[in-house]
């Protein structure tokens, strides 16, 4: 490029517009890679490994590389289902396999139901080149619509000589976006929003559920490709030695990342204003996201009187978020998580224990009134219930046994 067009002033800004709209395109192609070959959390690839395999038809056992099937049934059938989940058809595009000892001579088909014919399955014939390939596209059978609760394969015409067979896995393979389609994805999952998960709010999406890209990564990869393409075309050594352009990308990536988050809010403030507005604090709370236990956590609050006591609270998992809200719930009670007693607990008469469900390592001795934990023993006296969420017990004594 000429010395006499680089020092014009109408390249500089020219440059940092044609930097900008050459990392938007590469990061397009680079979305467009990810869409295509890689799994949506939503619709993942749905391996069935041997264990869950389920011989319906012929005569064999579970080994240590697959299911071995001996012997055709008498019509000289063999079927084999997969435990699954039911899912939509349109959200996957066929059904590959790992089967060794099948020859030619024996006919194989995919076999699948709907949750609307479970009595009569439907099935269809694998081609040659579908058995070489290992894989079976079933995007274009009309009958590959609705709701799938069975699927499986079926091995027709074994002869009671025939080699035994070994399933070894099937797999659902989710269907892929077509490239016009990759931009609404993108931009779906742009906008997903979890809500209030008490994360960063450029992490948000690393939680369960979340699209498949983090809001923060396709944002550090524009402002990398654009980088990269202004020192391409404004390269220090031919004079240019500012960094304001440098400085406008980072400015422009933080003020997308900052207006999604500002949008997320904007949602929030409606979902927050429809859910609580005009209702008392007592009221949001059985409202709100604890709802399914917070009015058991009032009836044992109204049941302790406003004296504060000590609380044990035990269950499976102190750390889980139910333990802790009910700790927030039953303030200014004085309640100590824990997954277990023993006499180091420092549990005296008149303390509380409130057996959280579920729990494994706890048991109630209705015939002695205790508690039982492992080998230790706790008199009590049971005050509140509620079937599945727990029972809220009042010490009376301590007693240990050797």
């Amino acid at each position: 490029m000429k010395h006499s067009v680089l020092q014009a002033s109408w390249y500089r800004p020219l440059a940092l517009v044609a930097a900008l709209l050459g990392a938007t395109l590469g990061l397009w192609l680079l979305l467009a890679g990810v869409y295509l070959w890689s799994d949506d959390p939503a619709r993942p690839t749905i391996r069935i490994d041997a264990p869950e395999l389920q011989l319906t038809a012929g005569e064999g056992a579970q080994s240590e590389r697959g299911l071995r099937v001996e012997r055709a049934a008498s019509n000289g059938l063999i079927l084999v289902q997969g435990a699954i989940r039911p899912f939509e058809a349109r959200d996957y595009r066929g059904l590959g396999w790992r089967i060794d000892g099948l020859d030619q001579t024996r006919e194989l088909r995919v076999i699948w139901a709907t949750s609307v014919t479970t009595r009569k399955p439907f099935d269809r014939l694998i081609s040659p080149d579908e058995r070489r390939a290992g894989v079976v596209n079933l995007t274009d059978d009309p009958n590959w619509a609705g709701l799938i609760v069975g699927v499986g394969l079926a091995v027709v015409g074994s002869e009671p000589e025939a080699e035994p067979l070994l399933f070894e896995s099937l797999t659902l393979q989710p269907r892929r976006p077509a490239l016009s389609a990759i931009l609404p994805l993108a931009w779906n999952d742009w906008r997903h929003d979890l809500g209030w998960t008490g994360r960063s709010i450029n992490f948000t999406d690393a939680a369960e559920g979340a699209g498949r890209i983090r809001p923060l990564i396709p944002v550090v990869v524009w402002c990398a490709l654009a980088a990269l393409i202004h020192l391409l075309l404004a390269p220090p050594w031919r004079g240019f030695r500012t960094w304001t352009p440098y400085g406008v990308i980072l400015l422009v990536g933080w003020l997308a990342l900052d207006a999604r988050w500002q949008w997320l809010l904007l949602e929030r403030l409606d979902q927050t204003r429809s859910l609580y507005a005009g209702l008392e604090a007592d009221e949001r709370q059985r409202a709100g996201p604890d709802q399914g236990f917070y009015p058991f956590i009032a009836d044992i609050r109204a049941r302790l009187g406003t004296e504060p006591v000590r609380i044990f609270l035990v269950t499976s998992d102190p750390a889980s978020y139910g333990a802790n809200r009910a700790r927030y719930h039953l303030l200014p009670h004085n309640v100590r998580l824990s997954a277990t007693l023993d006499a180091a607990s420092g549990v005296e008469p008149g303390d509380v224990v409130f057996l959280m469900s579920p729990l494994d390592r706890t048991a109630h001795d209705r015939a002695r009134s205790e508690l039982v934990f492992g080998d230790w023993r706790l008199a009590v006296s049971s005050e509140l219930s509620q079937p599945g969420l727990g029972t809220l017990f009042r010490v009376k004594s301590v007693e240990s046994e050797d």
